[in-house]
């Protein structure tokens, strides 16, 4: 039979090891933690920006989708140029054309003006522009601007940044009309 007997260990055999974390490896562990932490809250802000961009994207081509149909069933006025509308335009006052009869002309200003407040209550600093195409005058663009919720590429002036814009500066050069300052475009072509 064994018995188990406890080993005694001297003091100073317990003082020469180390107990525990030393107070300098501590503070570094906090730091690379704090570290951690703002990467991740960075990403995080980031992520709702661009969240937030592309609801307002998706909201935008609801909203362009909504005057194509409006466009689409008042065809004759639409190629008369009755749809056509600058950036910043004032509304014009239009009959109601739901109590009243109206004529193509009137429908379309109806129409552009219910477009209009939904335009203003859906995007933060929107704004519309609706434009016979400089090449093909059978097409009609539509833009919607809303605010930028971020800092304008522009402004920070890379070289990735001018090149991400290029395609729809191309395309807003060549309609006539040019995207608000400060602000990100969406533009269709349709065709009536």
């Amino acid at each position: 039979m064994y018995i188990v007997r406890p080993v005694s260990v001297s003091r100073s055999a317990k003082k020469s090891g180390q107990s525990g974390l030393s107070l300098i490896e501590s503070l570094v562990s906090l730091l690379v933690l704090a570290l951690g932490i703002l990467g991740l809250a960075g990403v995080q802000t980031r992520l709702l920006v661009e969240t937030r961009t592309a609801n307002y994207r998706a909201t935008a081509i609801g909203l362009i989708d909504d005057l194509t149909n409006r466009i689409a069933l008042n065809r004759t006025a639409s190629l008369a140029g009755n749809y056509n509308l600058a950036w910043a335009a004032a509304a014009t006052a239009a009959q109601n054309c739901v109590t009243a009869t109206c004529n193509g002309a009137q429908l379309a200003q109806s129409d552009l003006n219910q477009w209009r407040a939904a335009v203003a209550r859906l995007l933060p600093g929107s704004d519309a522009s609706v434009f016979v195409s400089a090449n093909d005058i059978r097409q009609i663009g539509i833009a919607v601007s809303w605010t930028s919720n971020e800092s304008s590429k522009a402004a920070l002036g890379s070289a990735a940044d001018v090149a991400y814009n290029a395609p729809f500066s191309v395309t807003v050069a060549n309609s006539g009309v040019a995207c608000p300052a400060n602000s990100i475009c969406h533009i269709v072509y349709v065709q009536p």
